[in-house]
């Protein structure tokens, strides 16, 4: 399976759609803010920094598999 042969691939696959998620979150929060909804902005935020901690934690996973064949 390519998935076993390549691990750091499908991690940096994971940390990038996390780090997309984490953006839409941002936008969102940055568009219901300035709107006034803060407390929905707060849970986008909230969100957002949930993801990029997800899309770190890949990003880490994925430099520890570079080094194996």
């Amino acid at each position: 399976m390519a998935k076993d042969k390549h691990p750091a691939s499908e991690h940096h696959l994971q940390a990038a759609a996390h780090h997309q998620a984490a953006a839409h979150h941002h936008l969102q929060a940055a568009h219901l803010h300035k709107i006034g909804e803060h407390d929905d902005a707060q849970e986008h935020a909230d969100a957002a920094h949930e993801h990029s901690e997800e899309g770190h934690k890949h990003s880490t996973t994925a430099k520890d598999h570079s080094g194996e064949a």
